[in-house]
């Protein structure tokens, strides 16, 4: 995106925010929004932002009413779906014993869970293994291939992983294990020798549902599946599974892996909520219980609260711990399970601050023109790489990756931003013997390299970066979707809010702009000490509460702790609905900000 330097294309002027951000107005279509307007009588906000997440008329009914009806595929135009399901089928009929093995994320985590679950009610046990992230790293290796083998599997579900591993798909094979792989990240232009391989983003598969997660896909290879099941009569129990009821952990996955929240993701999304609500799992319901989580359940929930737990204990050594507590009907391992994640994940915050800290110091001015960062350092914890990753791509609107240095080697976790593909980007670089070993989707990929190596992937991902990306980074830009008043914060809006959502990956949270507003008691808030947290208000009598996360120790938040009593501030920030002693109340969770009197 080119900005102009006329101060007329930057909301209130602002070029240069508090966080060192352009204020700049996202694009809507103003002829499809008129249209909209007109079929449906919406606001004109509703309809502003509605166009701009739409590319034409007829996408608007199925977006605003994301149906599984309508979005669900028939699975059999998954290229190797029905090959797999007639295997699976193969394997109930001569009893063999069947083993998955999933990645140390939510989405393998998750998709691991759900094959055990259906499988659960089929009466038949299945052998998992969630590889350590430290010790064993991304995706199979023989090691574990081994420990599978021990248990007797002669069938192996590779899912969220598996598409790149070749030399342990031969492995497995040459042990006689067939291979079944479920996964969604790019492909090289070979695949492993594997019995079959679900995933549509390589070459033979044209069913256009590339966007899904590992857990999406590993949902409809269950649906295909439990058909067959009821057709031969296999099941042992005299009662049919609703598989609607795993729709919970879909969504979870969905969401926490930031694949694309459109089409059948929306679907799973809004319809896994309403499940997720009514706490059916018994994992989730416990975590959710523990931390007073009473409210209904939104997509934040899903990303913000649930998916770092279950992360953590593969961040800090104990892979595994989500899964089991995915899968768990035991009530007491259930209460053991969620303690020793939430113990974990307090561990993770702090080393992640940690490393955020010492990253960011290695940030300067000269790192800042790139288009691209690429950060190293021999004492940075590995689980958290990817996470910090995140939080300095956000910061700067640029792909970063973040790698610990080992000897000669360097390993870590890349993300980019919405129009840089890194996963196919790490794939080029392993081709041109850039990197060792790599892999990913279009927003996250870890990569191995050899230390010798760092200088010449630095120039491949730079060049790659701005050749896609032109003049994008001439500002640092936070896009605003509409600008409002305190008074016009209200059950309406969050109504229309609540229509346009789940939001996430390609459905963001609309961004509002406040003008000269008032802040009024900030504080210090949080365990770790790095919140402020305040209220809002303008001319009106009408005040809201605000909250500024982790900006203690940024320009942000210092001007707002010394400058509140005698500056009025423009802020810019998504709203939030929550619940105090059974009242609603509305909360702006501010993004930037900006002295009134300071614009430039």
């Amino acid at each position: 995106m080119s900005l102009e330097s006329n101060n007329k294309s930057f909301i209130f002027g602002v070029k240069n925010s508090l966080l060192n951000k352009a204020w700049i107005k996202t694009n809507t279509n103003n002829r499809l929004s008129l249209h909209i307007s007109q079929k449906y009588s919406f606001t004109e906000l509703t309809s502003s932002l509605l166009s701009s997440r739409n590319e034409n008329i007829e996408k608007i009914d199925s977006f605003l009413n994301p149906k599984l009806k309508i979005f669900f595929p028939n699975p059999i135009v998954f290229h190797d779906m029905e090959k797999s399901v007639e295997r699976i089928l193969l394997s109930l009929k001569h009893k063999e014993k069947i083993s998955v093995f999933g990645d140390y994320d939510v989405d393998g985590l998750s998709s691991t869970a759900l094959i055990k679950k259906y499988f659960d009610l089929l009466d038949i046990p299945i052998f998992s293994y969630i590889p350590d992230r430290i010790k064993e790293g991304y995706g199979p290796n023989k090691k574990a291939i081994d420990k599978i083998k021990s248990e007797n599997v002669s069938l192996l579900i590779f899912v969220d992983c598996g598409t790149t591993s070749f030399e342990e798909v031969s492995y497995a094979k040459k042990l006689g294990i067939d291979v079944i792989i479920i996964d969604h990240h790019k492909p090289e232009s070979k695949l492993p020798n594997a019995y079959s391989i679900i995933n549509p983003n390589k070459l033979q598969d044209t069913s256009g549902f590339n966007y899904l997660c590992a857990t999406g896909l590993t949902y409809i290879f269950i649906v295909f599946l439990n058909k067959y099941i009821k057709k031969n009569n296999l099941y042992r129990k005299n009662v049919f599974p609703n598989l609607l009821n795993f729709l919970d952990i879909v969504a979870l996955a969905t969401v926490c892996d930031v694949v694309p929240l459109i089409k059948l993701n929306r679907a799973f999304v809004r319809q896994g909520l309403k499940i997720l609500a009514k706490r059916l799992n018994l994992g989730l319901k416990v975590m959710a219980d523990e931390s007073k989580l009473k409210k209904k359940p939104d997509e934040e929930d899903l990303g913000y609260f649930f998916g770092p737990r279950l992360n953590a204990g593969g961040r800090l050594g104990k892979s595994n711990l989500g899964e089991k507590l995915l899968f768990t009907k035991d009530i007491s391992e259930a209460e053991l399970l969620v303690k020793q994640l939430n113990t974990f994940n307090y561990q993770r915050k702090l080393i992640e601050e940690k490393v955020f800290n010492e990253a960011i110091k290695q940030i300067d001015n000269r790192a800042l023109k790139n288009y691209s960062l690429v950060l190293n350092d021999t004492n940075w914890h590995e689980g958290v790489l990817g996470i910090v990753a995140s939080r300095i791509k956000e910061k700067y609107n640029k792909p970063v990756f973040l790698l610990k240095k080992n000897n000669n080697m360097l390993k870590g976790s890349g993300r980019s931003i919405s129009n840089i593909d890194i996963g196919s980007l790490v794939i080029l670089a392993k081709q041109k013997n850039i990197i060792l070993n790599g892999g990913g989707h279009q927003m996250a990929a870890g990569i191995t390299l050899s230390y010798n190596k760092l200088d010449k992937f630095k120039i491949f991902l730079e060049e790659h970066v701005k050749e896609k990306t032109k003049k994008t980074f001439l500002y640092n830009y936070l896009q605003i979707d509409s600008i409002l008043s305190v008074s016009g914060i209200n059950n309406d809006l969050f109504k229309m809010l609540e229509d346009i959502s789940p939001f996430g990956s390609e459905n963001p949270k609309p961004i509002f702009a406040l003008k000269n507003v008032k802040i009024i008691k900030p504080k210090i808030v949080g365990e770790s000490e790095n919140h402020i947290s305040f209220y809002v208000s303008d001319r009106s009598t009408k005040t809201i509460k605000g909250i500024a996360f982790r900006s203690v120790n940024s320009l942000l938040g210092q001007v707002i702790l010394t400058n509140y009593k005698k500056n009025l501030f423009n802020l810019a920030g998504y709203l939030k609905k929550n619940e105090w002693q059974k009242k609603d109340y509305f909360e702006l969770i501010v993004e930037d900000g900006v002295i009134a009197k300071d614009i430039i």
